[in-house]
């Protein structure tokens, strides 16, 4: 087996680095804060859905579970507004995610990794970025992390948000649909979600893969 790098350990590292960065509010804030607060305007649809973009579009700086945020909504003020109010809050979580990539975490980008494997990431990044961040778009932590990485590789913000739009349309979708049922159809929901997300990014990526040879 060939050994890695040490550009390639250093861009393991920085990814790392970013994954701890959004994992870092819920080891120190930790979520419980989440639900009363939704629970506080349940009987009030329309302050309920603007509460829960606001909180989705937190995603990246907060710890906001935003399956449960998606799926709360939807129980009560309808899969509509589940559907309309998690799309609306995971694209603000985008732009809210790229802007952090972009003006802080990319300022950090070459302290960790050489101008020249800077590049060669960005455009291996280019290449496949509607496949990686669509597919990764219902995975806790990954989601976010592969916004911020995208930005601060200098990829487009315009082009990171329209890429997220449909993703985060259908999982809206899915969380709203299975929101009435229970707990187990939920969790079915969720890590057949993660699952099919994977296996797209497996089949697809080997066909850009193959399509490129």
């Amino acid at each position: 087996m060939k050994a890695p790098t040490p550009a390639t350990l250093k861009a393991v590292l920085f990814v790392l680095f970013v994954m701890t960065l959004v994992c870092l509010p819920f080891a120190i804030f930790g979520e419980d804060f989440v639900l009363p607060l939704l629970q506080s305007r349940e009987k009030q649809t329309v302050a309920l859905t603007l509460i829960a973009i606001a909180l989705l579009a937190c995603d990246s700086v907060a710890p906001i579970p935003a399956t449960l945020v998606i799926m709360y909504l939807a129980a009560k003020a309808g899969w509509i507004a589940g559907i309309v109010g998690g799309t609306i809050g995971m694209c603000a979580g985008v732009l809210a995610a790229a802007w952090i990539g972009r003006t802080a975490v990319g300022r950090l980008a070459p302290k960790f990794i050489p101008d020249a494997e800077l590049v060669r990431m960005r455009e291996a990044l280019q290449q496949r970025l509607v496949l990686t961040l669509a597919c990764l778009r219902s995975v806790p932590v990954l989601a976010e992390t592969s916004i911020i990485v995208a930005a601060a590789m200098g990829i487009p913000v315009g082009r990171i948000f329209w890429v997220t739009v449909l993703p985060n349309f259908i999982v809206a979708v899915i969380y709203s649909v299975t929101a009435d049922d229970s707990f187990t159809t939920a969790a079915i929901a969720f890590l057949l979600t993660m699952a099919l997300s994977y296996l797209a990014w497996r089949v697809l990526g080997r066909r850009a893969a193959a399509n490129q040879a």
